[in-house]
């Protein structure tokens, strides 16, 4: 039997689910979609893997970097590889507590893997990766160039004008 559009709409809910833990603070309910050995590779290519991890891993950022940031994001498209096998393409970013916009520096996009066993869909796995743009990555290769203190005087410069 394959896949239908109940399927998609279940794949798609987890996510949804995921964005309410995530907005909530809840890093059991971000996590409560993935199977209990699931591998989650973080924006910053932290390998967390279980369901345990990903918990320990978000409670601890939903308790300081996180805390009181909005996510929002939805899927771009599953595919159904077979009746239990599908891959789902997703966005999200990110509002800073005291901020009205996302902040674009934080654009991600998603690739999860979703299995199902015995009737449940759960992910399996999820590469979560930033968005930037060709000038923003030329900026970076230039900037790891430079020295410490070249560095330091950039990102001071870049305070300032802030401010």
């Amino acid at each position: 039997m394959q896949p239908g559009s109940y399927d998609e709409t279940t794949i798609k809910d987890f996510l949804a689910r995921m964005i309410d833990g995530w907005n909530h603070g809840d890093a059991r309910e971000f996590a409560a979609s993935f199977s209990d050995g699931a591998d989650f590779i973080a924006f910053e290519g932290t390998h967390l893997r279980g369901r345990a991890q990903i918990v320990d891993f978000h409670t601890r950022l939903f308790e300081r970097e996180l805390k009181g940031t909005r996510l929002e994001g939805g899927a771009r498209f599953v595919h159904f590889l077979g009746p239990s096998l599908a891959v789902m393409h997703a966005w999200a970013t990110t509002t800073l507590p005291g901020q009205t916009n996302t902040s674009s520096s934080r654009d991600s996009m998603q690739l999860f893997v979703v299995t199902k066993y015995d009737g449940e869909w759960r992910f399996e796995a999820m590469l979560n990766a930033r968005r930037i743009s060709m000038d923003q990555q030329h900026f970076l290769d230039q900037f790891v160039t430079l020295s410490a203190g070249e560095q330091r005087e950039v990102k001071q410069r870049v305070s300032l004008m802030r401010h």
